[in-house]
């Protein structure tokens, strides 16, 4: 022990406590708490003449500067990585410190949703399936009675509506609260060339809906779209005897429900559309929990570049090397961007390979956006912006 340097040398108390090098060590700690506040003094002026012009308070380049100036000077014993990684902690408190200062949040809970200003116009909108569908009430939601709704009997062809010229808008599903994603939709939507425009919530109520002669106790078969029949689980395990068959829509289930006459046969669907029809309601909210709701996107050819909405969906193929979606979510973490959603979706005939749908709230400084957009395209293989849009809530009918 006394051939070690001055520096090393330490005594041991009879409690076994080290003395010198502790005392050494609080006094490099206090000198480091010391500097890192005043780095972060000027860190947040640096924050204050980014902010002043809206440029992103993240600077990955500067950063990487940064962190390899330090380990081409580190003497050790540390190595480069642990320099890095400590330097890097600093550098993202420092980051966080920033945003905390000078980043308000664009929306917070306490705040009602912007709502999108209805499209005007007579404009055409197709939408899934027939008169009274959950579709055709947010098309009419969103667009106002004065639109033209345009019926298709499939997601293949209701997406290939605009390009076929029979319609100006498409309404479409992409997800419920209750069973998730509608897959066959965002699968279309990644494939097209389509932009979301507008969002449309609607809260979703189911009914048994039968010809006027009909029972609970006579209906034997219950058609419905498979969406619809899964998001009424609880109903039919409490009558397991029903029988469901699969549909292409809501409203086309009652119709023919109604118009068969037949007693042993019903169909799950809107109230509107037991209206629309003349159908006779056996039961009513078959919906597994009361807070079901369908979200729906208004797409269309060309995006609205003039749009300053609250949420922007985009896809991204990202590399094929580990950590590479840590690091596209750090990208936004560390803006204080809000992931709202993320999924990942299988590439065809490309087995591993993923592409990621993310929805994300716009920050309240726009630099923060182009920046996490650039830093992302430097990772990924491809990025999409679907789109930047407001979102509708609507009403459901009781």
């Amino acid at each position: 022990m006394n051939n070690l340097p001055r520096r090393y040398s330490f005594s041991i108390t009879k409690e076994g406590t080290i003395k010198t090098p502790r005392l050494e060590i609080d006094e490099i700690d206090g000198e480091l708490l010391r500097l890192l506040n005043k780095r972060a003094e000027i860190a947040l002026r640096v924050g204050a003449a980014k902010t002043s012009v809206e440029t992103s308070l993240c600077d990955p380049g500067r950063e990487q500067e940064v962190l390899t100036r330090l380990s081409n000077e580190n003497p050790g014993p540390f190595d480069e990585t642990s320099i890095a990684n400590i330097f890097q902690r600093i550098i993202d408190e420092s980051l966080h410190l920033q945003q905390k200062t000078y980043h308000k949040p664009m929306w917070n809970s306490g705040e009602p949703e912007v709502e999108v200003t209805r499209i005007p116009g007579k404009s055409r909108v197709a939408f899934l399936g027939e008169r009274g569908t959950f579709s055709e009430q947010a098309a009419l939601g969103i667009m106002g009675e004065d639109c033209q709704t345009v019926s298709f009997p499939t997601f293949d062809a209701l997406f290939g509506a605009i390009d076929a010229g029979r319609a100006d808008y498409v309404l479409t599903p992409l997800e419920n609260s209750l069973i998730g994603s509608v897959r066959r939709c965002v699968d279309l939507l990644m494939e097209s060339s389509l932009n979301i425009v507008a969002e449309i919530v609607l809260p979703v109520s189911h009914y048994l809906v039968a010809c006027e002669d009909a029972t609970l106790e006579t209906i034997q078969t219950v058609e419905s779209h498979p969406a619809a029949l899964a998001q009424c689980e609880r109903f039919f395990a409490a009558y397991p005897n029903l029988k469901r068959v699969a549909s292409d829509d809501t409203a086309g289930s009652v119709r023919r429900a109604v118009e068969s006459g037949d007693v042993s046969r019903a169909a799950i669907g809107g109230k509107r559309a037991a209206e629309i029809y003349g159908g006779k309601v056996l039961r009513e909210h078959l919906e597994d929990h009361t807070e079901n709701y369908t979200r729906f996107a208004l797409l269309a050819r060309d995006a609205d570049e003039k749009s300053t909405g609250g949420k922007i969906s985009l896809v991204l193929k990202l590399t094929n090397r580990r950590g590479a979606l840590h690091n596209a979510h750090r990208t936004f973490v560390r803006r204080s961007i809000d992931l709202l959603k993320i999924e990942s979706l299988p590439i065809k005939d490309s087995p591993g390979q993923f592409h990621f749908y993310l929805d994300v709230q716009a920050p309240a400084n726009e630099g923060e956006m182009r920046g996490a957009l650039d830093e992302i395209r430097e990772q990924a293989e491809e990025v999409r912006i679907l789109g930047r849009y407001s979102t509708l809530r609507l009403e459901t009918m009781n």
